[in-house]
């Protein structure tokens, strides 16, 4: 940033009678500002930040960012969640049963009281499929033991090694994988939803900084300002106590410096307010940051002008491919198509696909009972269809109906999506050319007052003007500087909002994003 050229001094000829007098107690009212901004608190700290050092504490410590970071996570949870409800189990049963009772027919059973003994163990292994289905693969062990003289095996063994399938053809059929899908999908959101996140954080961040920048370069001017005024002042008191001035023109003088403080108050207030939202999103006092609530932030860089070509195409066409938000709506579209098409199945009669196969085998022995059973000799099988339908009232087509809705729903909202991001694209890439035609407008402008200051400067050594008209070039030279830089800024923000725009700010400060 240029220093401002000093003020010119008093040729000793111009006022060689006058002599500082102190000041009169009727301006004992605008000096009370003075007093006020002078006892204003100091920080305990200054602390000299660059953008990028900003950039980079704010993504570490910024708590809004750690809450959103914990999204992605939390999607992720429930994505396994989801899965699990797919996963294998395993488990084992037994079973004891004694059936004591009379019988009539003891040539049948050998004694007039039957008393039988059943032992029933089984391993077992089920699967329920992401398809809608169930698989079961289970090892029974049946050991059955009486008192009945007429049984051919006492104990008796039959193992059993059965497969059982059951599988909807309509109603409820791939759903398992498609709710497994609208939760990935939900889980790139919350990353894409992470990321903007991240890229507001950037901006408030670049925001704040220039704020920043800004407003101390403000008070800068105007503390310059406020002097020469009252440097003016003292020099009319002198002019009026020695007869060269009235009172009414030395009040108009007071009125200007009260103003101006008034104005620098109104500056340091905006100042402090801007280092509070820094320090806000710096997230003061986390063992991540550097910063204080008591620190003085001393911005580091400066505004530069760089030209920067920009595309409405182009832009365009990255905004779409970039953009969180746009990214963030194609997801919730596919998942209300997804959602449509869950509702689509389950509104379909209900047909269910039952099979059971199997082998088994009967023996004395339990380690011959399981050979002949793997033997392949005797085995089972079964296959069979269940078949439902609503025949009055149908909840089903209720749901499908405003699946279908929603997801008309979520396409019109893409397309809006899309006619606001060409809007903002269109704006911001108009704002970048007419920000840098403004750089170069207040540059000259600067330019001009520049040389008007010095050609006043050297009718004042040749005694062709006053020190009073002087001055005035002075502070028009300092606004016009101020114009200059504020319009600097102002090329710098429009260029990240295009690339927030665009999606691609966290790439134009150097933040690389991995998305899964």
């Amino acid at each position: 940033m240029e220093k401002l050229n000093p003020i010119p001094p008093i040729p000793p000829g111009d006022l060689n009678c006058l002599r500082r007098k102190p000041m009169p107690k009727r301006l004992l009212a605008a000096s009370v500002l003075s007093l006020v901004l002078a006892v204003l608190p100091v920080s305990a700290a200054e602390l000299p930040l660059n953008l990028q050092t900003c950039i980079e504490m704010a993504l570490k410590a910024n708590l809004g960012l750690q809450v959103s970071r914990l999204d992605p996570a939390i999607s992720q949870m429930e994505l396994a969640q989801q899965r699990a409800q797919f996963g294998l189990k395993a488990g084992a049963q037994a079973g004891l049963n004694q059936n004591v009772s009379p019988t009539n027919t003891s040539f049948i059973s050998g004694a007039s009281v039957l008393n039988q003994t059943r032992q029933n163990y089984s391993l077992f292994l089920e699967q329920s499929l992401a398809t809608g289905g169930n698989l079961r693969l289970e090892l029974d062990q049946n050991v059955q033991e009486t008192n009945s003289t007429r049984a051919d095996l006492n104990p008796a063994y039959t193992p059993q090694l059965a497969l059982n399938l059951s599988h909807p053809l309509l109603r409820n059929s791939l759903n398992g994988l498609r709710q497994i899908s609208v939760k990935e999908n939900s889980l790139k959101s919350a990353a894409w939803n992470y990321k903007a996140q991240a890229i507001d954080t950037v901006a408030a961040v670049q925001d704040a900084y220039w704020n920043l920048v800004f407003y101390r370069e403000r008070m800068r001017v105007q503390e310059r300002s406020l002097k020469i005024l009252e440097d003016l002042l003292q020099m009319n008191q002198e002019k009026m106590k020695a007869g060269f001035m009235s009172r009414i023109d030395l009040l108009q003088t007071e009125a200007n410096i009260a103003s101006r403080r008034a104005n620098l108050l109104d500056a340091r207030r905006n100042l402090e307010n801007t280092q509070d939202q820094l320090k806000q999103l710096l997230n003061p006092g986390a063992k991540e940051s550097l910063v204080q609530w008591d620190s003085e932030l001393l911005p580091a860089d400066q505004p530069q002008f760089k030209p920067y070509a920009v595309g409405l195409e182009a832009s365009y066409k990255t905004a779409l491919s970039s953009r969180p938000d746009y990214l963030i709506q194609e997801l919730s579209l596919n998942n209300s198509q997804l959602q449509e098409e869950i509702a689509g199945q389950n509104r379909l009669p209900q047909l269910n696909l039952q099979g059971s196969s199997g082998l088994q085998s009967l023996d004395g022995s339990f380690s011959n009972s399981l050979s002949k059973m793997f033997g392949l000799q005797t085995y089972f099988w079964s296959l069979g269809l269940n078949f439902e339908m609503p025949v009055i009232g149908n909840s089903f087509e209720t749901q499908y109906q405003q699946a279908v809705l929603v997801r008309q729903q979520q396409e019109t909202r893409l397309r809006d999506l899309r006619q606001q991001i060409l809007r903002e694209i269109r704006q911001a890439t108009r704002n970048v050319e007419m920000t840098a035609q403004q750089v170069a407008a207040t540059g000259l402008a600067k330019q001009l007052a520049e040389e008007q200051l010095k050609a006043q400067t050297e009718k004042l050594n040749l005694g062709l003007t006053t020190n009073f008209q002087v001055l005035q070039f002075q502070s028009d030279f300092e606004q016009a500087s101020l114009a200059e830089v504020n319009a600097v800024i102002e090329h710098i923000r429009a260029i990240n909002r295009l690339q927030k725009a665009e999606g691609t700010l966290l790439e134009a400060v150097g933040i690389s994003w991995a998305q899964s």
